[in-house]
């Protein structure tokens, strides 16, 4: 069991989320302090994070697909290339 440092609240380990603040200070804290310090809670940002990492290697690797076949097909599929890597960028980042 741990404890809060900003409310002083016991949770358990798994709940425990750690803070690094500007001073570079890392505290333990509890969901409901990271929802107060940001806004949203862990869940929510966890999920956004990591489909943010998902539509960068998603744009990565349509823009080396778009490279080859540029060099190997032609100005054509490269300008098609570019498009569908548009176009999957705005529709991975609209999802919710």
């Amino acid at each position: 069991m741990l404890t809060c440092q900003k409310c002083g609240k016991v949770i358990t380990e798994k709940e425990a989320l750690v803070h690094k603040e500007a001073k570079n200070e890392q505290s333990i804290i509890c969901p409901d302090c990271f929802k107060a310090a940001t806004g949203v809670d862990y869940k929510t940002f966890a999920f956004r994070k990591e489909s943010a990492k998902q539509t960068f290697f998603a744009v990565i690797f349509c823009l080396a697909a778009t490279i080859y076949a540029f060099i190997e097909k032609g100005p054509i599929y490269g300008v098609f290339g570019i498009a569908a890597t548009i176009l999957i960028y705005l529709f991975a980042s609209k999802v919710k």
